[in-house]
């Protein structure tokens, strides 16, 4: 394991039911990090399509839990800086880019007697896996930052970018609070 970030722990796998579900056993501050997931979930409990190429990722964070929105705020924000590309959030979870879907923001709190005691953030990203090889109709409605630039992408620094977006919510959120 190597940080990406002052403060983040990354677990790295090959192969995962659902990145979400491991991270809820981890501390603060660590990134678990798949090259596929088996049982990926979007929002509402709809399966999240992880092949190899993409950035599939849940990081932990203390609370206050930020809103989802938020979260897919930064994110957007911290990809279309580091790719020149116009990347948005599109409520309620959705990055988009071109107006198809490049990804998605899931955030789970984890509670203990009813009170949250981590956030999970789940992040799913098309990096250099190509819409067409998802199954249908998702090749007409999404996009990966290799189609969109003309050529494989640094997955690292996708990740270490993310990571960066997440940071920020979660400061935004204690920043709101404390108004």
């Amino acid at each position: 394991m190597r940080p990406a970030s002052p403060g983040w722990r990354i677990e790295r796998h090959r192969q995962v039911p659902s990145t979400n579900d491991l991270a809820k056993a981890a501390p603060p501050w660590t990134a678990v990090v798949a090259e596929t997931q088996t049982a990926g979930r979007g929002r509402l409990g709809r399966t999240w399509h992880s092949p190899r190429g993409g950035l599939w990722l849940s990081a932990v964070v203390p609370p206050p839990v930020p809103a989802q929105g938020t979260v897919a705020q930064q994110v957007a924000g911290v990809l279309g800086d580091v790719t020149g590309l116009p990347v948005r959030y599109q409520p309620p979870n959705d990055l988009v880019l071109f107006e198809k879907k490049l990804g998605g923001v899931l955030v789970e709190a984890v509670y203990q007697g009813g009170e949250a005691v981590k956030a999970v953030i789940g992040v799913g990203i098309n990096v250099n896996n190509p819409a067409r090889e998802l199954p249908d109709p998702l090749p007409e409605r999404a996009i990966s930052l290799a189609e969109a630039l003309g050529g494989p992408q640094d997955l690292e620094g996708v990740l270490r970018a993310v990571l960066v977006g997440i940071e920020r919510a979660v400061k935004e959120e204690r920043c709101r609070l404390l108004r």
